[in-house]
């Protein structure tokens, strides 16, 4: 690549539109596939919420065909009221079907049957899988510790082999140099009463 060269990053680009073209309101808008490719989404998604709106606010004409006597149109705040109306009306059948149902097809995971009481909170609960686990764990290295500060375990009984090893060596060390620096007292002791020895000669 020559020095100095553009180099996309990971990503890609920028998508900038290049081409530009004026639509029927005069607003500029992208010719090029992405901006195509974007306008068409939104439509569809633009569509689709019509076409929901106009579902929900249509309503099954009981007056005749002759279209004399059809309902007027409904304010926005009228077609609120109309929906929050049938979702309620809706709420209130599935929950007279849930409690139609028959208790073999009933999900027994749901909490719907499960009521807490205050008694409930302060008895003790029972541990998860999970806990019981690390319980176990903490218990059994517990054990272990104890058996090992009595020296009990094997790894203790090694330690406590070596530990007294060490101690014999340290007190022959101990004894050797004491017997050293006995041995050069007596010595210097020897070396003073030769040299007082050899004063009173003189």
């Amino acid at each position: 690549m020559a020095r100095g060269g553009f180099k996309v990053k990971r990503g890609g680009g920028r998508n900038l539109s290049k081409n530009l073209t004026l639509d029927e309101n005069g607003t500029a808008v992208a010719t090029d596939r992405w901006a195509a490719r974007d306008k068409r989404e939104i439509d569809e998604e633009e569509s689709e919420e019509e076409e929901s709106e106009e579902s929900s606010e249509e309503e099954p004409d009981e007056a005749p065909a002759g279209g004399a006597s059809q309902q007027p149109e409904l304010s926005r705040a009228e077609r609120k009221e109309l929906k929050k109306k049938k979702a309620q009306a809706k709420q209130q059948q599935n929950a007279e079907d849930e409690e139609e149902e028959d208790p073999l097809f009933v999900n027994p995971n749901t909490a719907a049957g499960k009521k807490m009481n205050i008694s409930d909170l302060s008895a003790p609960r029972e541990l998860t899988r999970r806990e019981r686990e690390e319980k176990e764990k903490k218990d059994a290295k517990e054990r272990y510790w104890k058996l090992h500060e009595q020296g009990q375990t094997e790894q203790a009984k090694i330690d406590l082999a070596r530990l007294a090893k060490i101690r014999a060596e340290r007190e022959a060390a101990q004894a050797k140099r004491k017997a050293e620096a006995e041995a050069k007292t007596a010595e210097l002791e020897a070396k003073k009463k030769e040299a007082a020895a050899k004063g009173r000669r003189i």
